[in-house]
């Protein structure tokens, strides 16, 4: 397998509302947690990369390829993001990512990617139950110090359609590439599987802010916009570090065929609430 040198570069942009009423950390209230405002997605951090990606390894990387990332810096709003891709030096087969802030040098991510299984596939731990519940009707506060381990998410059902792809593009990754906007069942961007993670605990729970520090990506087959998606969770381990859970969420995505195509792997640090820290 060739790994071509590839970059791309992308404007960041605000988050939409939804996001930053989600989380602060988005919102020039992260200016209470330390940082210089609101710190853009790292979902959208992820999908502005995505580019680049595609131009080293090609489209088969969609449909059974993989990523493994962090990010270490903040991204603010109008940073100019450089992402580049390079064959690694050690590892024949695997690509090292690195997207740098034009403006300062600052890394705003760095990682790998390759083509067919990733190393560590096997080390996602899956849920148990995969059948999609109803947003509960109560939803617990979970605070820094009752964040759950080795259990399963309350599985859910999201829409995905052509109308719910062509809108995550154009209010989220603004990328009108017709790989992601074209026909009735376009294909969906890599960042969309990301961004299911936080509604996952959503779904059932409500939570102080978070940090999305680092996640691994596994596609599993050629996944289109055709139909609700399934997305079933299992909490992970839980690290403190300084006093601040880093909490691993896996995740099984199965399409409206019950074909499974992609497994995720978010760990974020939680925060606690604005006003206790």
């Amino acid at each position: 397998m060739t790994i071509n040198p590839a970059r791309c570069t992308r404007i960041a942009v605000a988050d939409p509302p939804e996001v930053s009423d989600a989380n602060p950390i988005h919102d020039e209230k992260a200016k209470e947690y330390g940082y210089a405002g609101g710190i853009v997605a790292g979902i959208h951090t992820y999908g502005w990369m995505v580019p680049a990606i595609l131009d080293s390894l090609g489209e088969e990387w969609l449909a059974h390829g993989w990523c493994e990332f962090r990010l270490p810096r903040p991204v603010y709003v109008g940073d100019e993001l450089l992402t580049q891709v390079v064959p690694s030096d050690h590892h024949p087969g695997v690509g090292l990512i690195k997207q740098t802030a034009v403006n300062d040098e600052r890394i705003t991510i760095e990682g790998y990617c390759g083509l067919g299984d990733a190393p560590w596939r096997d080390e996602f731990l899956l849920p148990s139950q995969r059948s999609p519940q109803p947003e509960a009707v109560e939803r617990p506060f979970l605070n820094i110090d009752q964040i759950p381990t080795n259990q399963d998410y309350p599985a859910m059902s999201v829409p995905l359609a052509q109308r719910e792809a062509l809108a995550w593009m154009s209010e989220r990754i603004h990328d009108d590439d017709p790989m992601w906007i074209s026909g009735a069942s376009p294909r969906v961007h890599p960042s969309w599987l990301l961004g299911q993670m936080t509604p996952l605990i959503r779904h059932s729970y409500r939570m102080p802010a978070g940090i999305h520090a680092s996640g691994r990506v596994q596609h599993l087959k050629t996944f289109e916009a055709k139909g609700d998606v399934s997305v079933a969770g299992r909490w992970g381990d839980l690290e403190v570090r300084k006093g601040k859970p880093w909490s691993t969420t896996d995740a099984v995505f199965t399409d409206c065929d019950g074909s499974d195509v992609a497994l995720v792997r978010q760990v974020a640090v939680i925060l606690p609430p604005l006003g206790t820290n």
